[in-house]
């Protein structure tokens, strides 16, 4: 009994203070990736774990340094006062002229209410990642304490039998969502790569880093390119019109086919388990209920679903 009331309390408290956890989650999050790039930097370098960890953070600050000075640079080289204030002219002016069709698609717009609440969203979203990251340094490098406290509250609560099933169906997880993540990685490289030779062929300025953005907005399923087509849109609208943002939304548009029906079915589809029907479903369903990050994360809870049911049926 007193066990049951302990789950029931545990339980509760996750159910209300759901939001004020989400660094918590992050933090889990960003470890579970960052863990198997810290342990292989362990093994090669045979140095301390707090040292690799910190390896790894400075590895992915870096390549972000590095990503935005090359905008910069690129910025730079392209851009002068005077043909900066003429793409914001230009956004401005078609905004003004389809602003009722983009409130009716996209629910978008730009009154100083909505930039207030937009920039507080921003601030509230980075600050949560920089509390999730912090925590996930403390997950990565007492990695072997928490494993420890985690098998130790589970052999106590559910008993010897119970826990070993438990941490079989754990491994299996384990398997599909690091499979998953693999999966997500390569498409979204070959997405970004496909996305910026489009529009390098057409003429769009910043081609590479709106691939790049594009790669990334991949990790959506099936609604991550359209989100990349938004910025191209945007600047080939300021760089040459209406016909050259046309042209760019439809490059990146066939790249989107390209993926969607040829390489994520294979990568992603093969990695999870899941037919492709089921993946847009369950993707449908999480943008419903909770929105984008919930979308990021449908695929591998359905493939975690998908373990469970089976680990279900094999004991029947």
């Amino acid at each position: 009994m007193l066990k049951l009331l302990i789950i029931f309390f545990i339980v509760t408290t996750f159910f209300f203070l759901r939001r004020a956890l989400v660094p918590a989650f992050l933090g889990i999050a960003i470890a579970y990736i960052l863990d198997p790039y810290v342990c292989w930097l362990e093994k090669k370098l045979s140095a301390k774990r707090f040292l690799c960890v910190l390896l790894a953070y400075l590895t992915v600050a870096g390549a972000f340094c590095l990503l935005a000075v090359g905008f910069a640079d690129i910025a730079c080289d392209h851009l002068t006062a005077g043909s900066l204030q003429s793409i914001v002219t230009s956004l401005q002016a078609y905004y003004e002229e389809y602003k009722s069709l983009i409130r009716q698609l996209f629910g978008i717009s730009f009154g100083q209410a909505d930039v207030v609440l937009m920039v507080q969203s921003l601030g509230s979203g980075l600050t949560k990642f920089f509390i999730g990251a912090v925590a996930a340094m403390y997950l990565l490098k007492d990695k072997d304490f928490f494993l420890r406290l985690c098998n130790k509250g589970l052999h106590l609560f559910l008993g010897q039998k119970a826990h070993g099933i438990l941490r079989e169906i754990a491994f299996s997880i384990n398997d599909v969502v690091s499979a998953f993540l693999r999966g997500v990685f390569v498409d979204s490289v070959i997405v970004a790569f496909l996305s910026s030779l489009a529009l390098a062929l057409i003429g769009v300025d910043f081609s590479v880093f709106i691939g790049c953005f594009a790669g990334i907005a991949n990790v959506i399923p099936y609604f991550g390119p359209v989100i990349g087509i938004i910025p191209a849109s945007l600047i080939a609208l300021a760089q040459g019109g209406l016909s050259k943002a046309i042209l760019a939304a439809l490059a990146l548009f066939a790249v989107q086919q390209v993926e969607s029906n040829f390489i994520y079915p294979r990568i992603i589809g093969k990695s999870t388990g899941l037919h492709p029907f089921f993946v847009l479903i369950s993707v449908s369903a999480a943008g419903a209920v909770g929105g984008l990050l919930w979308m990021i994360l449908a695929v591998p809870l359905a493939g975690i679903i998908k373990v469970l049911l089976e680990k279900w049926a094999q004991s029947q």
